[in-house]
């Protein structure tokens, strides 16, 4: 009795896992998908709003929840201080704190830090443009993710379930 309730806790296990795998992926799409949302309010608080980047910054800030609402308003607070620093390491500074938790890859991660570097030594125009291309920039790399997601949620979801039985079946 107490072996077969051993090998059904490592059925359920194993198909948890892959289930995780699989939420994993999620999150990563609603994670991208959120930060091109970002992307495109900034770039109308700088182009309809004239606005300067800390105050295009909190504009935006006040439009999210959760991560990225707080982290783009420590970005427009610590841009409103004289000493804080250059824009590219303050937003670096900023994403390295507060965006470490979200579920992305590397390569992703790595788009989403670099921002805060394309736009802060460039003009209002050239702001405009640098936003532009990380908007077509993620917007390739969402799509790509869509395509590939439902292929890999399966996989995941079935190699979690596998693994399970195998792992039942050796130790039966």
């Amino acid at each position: 009795m107490l072996r077969m309730a051993g090998i059904i806790l490592i059925l359920l296990a194993g198909a948890g896992m892959g289930y995780a795998g699989s939420r994993e992926l999620t999150m990563r799409e609603k994670n991208l998908r959120q930060f091109l949302q970002l992307i495109i309010y900034l770039r109308g608080e700088i182009r309809c709003g004239c606005a300067s980047l800390p105050e295009g910054f909190r504009e935006t800030a006040d439009r999210f929840s959760g991560v990225y609402g707080e982290f783009l308003g420590e970005v427009s607070q610590r841009l409103g201080n004289p000493a804080g620093g250059s824009m590219g390491e303050i937003y670096r500074q900023c994403a390295e704190a507060k965006l470490k938790r979200l579920e992305l890859s590397r390569e992703e991660r790595e788009l989403v830090w670099s921002l805060g570097g394309r736009l802060g030594y460039l003009d209002r125009e050239m702001q405009l443009r640098q936003l532009e291309l990380c908007e077509e920039e993620t917007r390739r790399r969402l799509e790509d993710l869509r395509k590939e997601m439902p292929d890999k949620k399966k996989i995941y979801q079935s190699l979690g379930v596998l693994g399970g039985i195998l792992l039942a079946v050796l130790l039966w």
